[in-house]
């Protein structure tokens, strides 16, 4: 499969890491195979999630939230804000 990927955000650590960050409000199937393709084809790439509501389903007749995808793919999140621990590591 063949797809670009430009991120939302990138922040650099004090200790000068890079972290692409993705800000999502709703989180779509094609976002979400589109995070798993990024994730497989550059593993060394550090990706967060920041959501609006990361306790939303991923659909109406899923019991998955957006949280515990992330949790199951090896994904960090957080709820509305990059959190400051984030910057400071």
């Amino acid at each position: 499969r063949t797809a670009t990927y430009t991120p939302d955000f990138y922040i650099t650590t004090k200790s000068g890491k890079l972290i692409i960050i993705e800000t999502k409000g709703r989180f779509t199937t094609a976002d979400r195979q589109k995070m798993i393709l990024v994730k497989a084809t550059y593993p060394p790439l550090d990706i967060r999630m920041v959501f609006s509501n990361p306790k939303a389903r991923i659909s109406k007749a899923s019991p998955t939230t957006y949280a515990m995808w992330c949790d199951k793919h090896g994904f960090q999140y957080s709820t509305r804000v990059i959190p400051e621990s984030w910057i400071n590591e």
